[in-house]
This record gives C-alpha cells, sequence and structure tokens, in this order.
C-alpha cells in the first residue's frame, strides 16, 4: 500500500482506523450470543479468559518466548496492581487496586516518568444493583466500565469486578516499580481491554465528521 501523497489522502487512509468501532460491535455480539447474564458470566469467568496469574519476564525469557535482546519488562498493559502511591483529582488513593492503561512499551523502567492507572472497582453481593451492574458490564455496553471476574484476594462476597474507565489516576515509574501484581490479562481480555479503550478515547460521530470538515 503506497503512503498517502498529501493530507486529503492522509485523512481519508485513517478514516476506517482511528475511530473505528467494529471491534466493539464484534465484542458485543459475541456477548450477546451467549445468551443471559448467567451464561455469560460462565464464559468470561473461566479460568485464563479474560485474566490469568501475572506473567513474569524471567518465566517468559527461560521459555523463549521473549529474547535476551529484548526490553525486560516490569508490568503489562491490562496489569492488576496494588498501590498505595496512585493519585486521582490530587489525591493520594488508599486501599485500592488498578489496571494499567498504557501500553507495554510504555511501562519499560526509565522511559517514561509517569503512568496512567484504571481503578477496580469490586461488585459486591450484598449491593442492591450489583445484578444490573453484572449485566450491563457482560453486555460490554458500558462506556464506564468493563467486566473482570474476581481475582485473588477479594473477598468472598465480592461477584465480579469493574474496570473504572470514568478518570484516570496517575502514578510516577519509580513507585509503580513497588507495586504489586495481581493478575495480568489473557490475549483475549487484553485484546477487549483495548477495544474498549480505545473506543473510550477517540469514539466519535458524524456530526463530529462535519464540524471538523468546516472552513
Amino acid at each position: 500500500m503506497s503512503a498517502p501523497d498529501d493530507l486529503d489522502a492522509l485523512e481519508a487512509a485513517l478514516r476506517e482506523y482511528s475511530h473505528d468501532d467494529r471491534a466493539l460491535g464484534i465484542v458485543r455480539g459475541f456477548a450477546e450470543s451467549l445468551g443471559k447474564t448467567r451464561q455469560r458470566q460462565a464464559v468470561f469467568n473461566r479460568p485464563g479468559a479474560l485474566v490469568r496469574p501475572p506473567i513474569l519476564y524471567e518465566d517468559a525469557l527461560e521459555r523463549g518466548i521473549v529474547s535476551a535482546d529484548e526490553d525486560p519488562f516490569t508490568f503489562l498493559q491490562g496489569d492488576v496492581v496494588a498501590t498505595e502511591s496512585a493519585y486521582f483529582m490530587g489525591e493520594r488513593v488508599r486501599n485500592a487496586r488498578f489496571v494499567l492503561a498504557g501500553s507495554t512499551c510504555d511501562l519499560v523502567p526509565k522511559r517514561r516518568q509517569y503512568a496512567a492507572l484504571l481503578r477496580l472497582s469490586p461488585i459486591r453481593a450484598d449491593n442492591p444493583a450489583a445484578a444490573a451492574l453484572v449485566g450491563e458490564l457482560l453486555s460490554f455496553k458500558s462506556i464506564r466500565r468493563m467486566y473482570l471476574p474476581t481475582i485473588e484476594g477479594d473477598g468472598e462476597r465480592v461477584v465480579c469486578n469493574a474496570v473504572e474507565f470514568d478518570g484516570i489516576a496517575q502514578i510516577r515509574m519509580a513507585e509503580l516499580q513497588l507495586a504489586t501484581r495481581h493478575a495480568s490479562l489473557s490475549l483475549v481480555g487484553w485484546r477487549v481491554f483495548g477495544t474498549l479503550v480505545r473506543h473510550m478515547m477517540a469514539r466519535t460521530g458524524d456530526a463530529e465528521v462535519k464540524l471538523r470538515s468546516c472552513a
């Protein structure tokens, strides 16, 4: 494919990719095909379906999944971590877990000064709205949250977790290195997460296209 030769050609080349929401439609269609909430939860709660134990650099190196000349990693995009050093709206967040929002290459030590975090909210059985929340999460129609199953360390009353897209916390990279990793996303979980993050950050509509086309 040849490179665009002017700005109009560049816009046309990017049109189907930069704000495309077809991937989200695939996720929603798959969830709907599974049936009701109970069936959806059974599929997404399977071990390794969306989350898995933390992926370790040393293990990946030993198994030949990564080579010694590649950048060593401590964290991956989508890792679930616990830290007391994250800030949201200028205040330190206590007793919370987070999902790493930034790309894995930006999480390599000394490559960036800060990392972006999304808060992880446990959905508890004693919450009167728990059933409705779980149903909403498993339809993948929410633009505020993403479904994750329970993770090691959750209490007995936790039925699932929600990645909160409404508000991004920050942490210094040096302090992130001291965070505790609780889980990594599976390949499918990472694909779904990337789809929702992209939709959150770059979704648009025809009206916006018209607005930006005006001279």
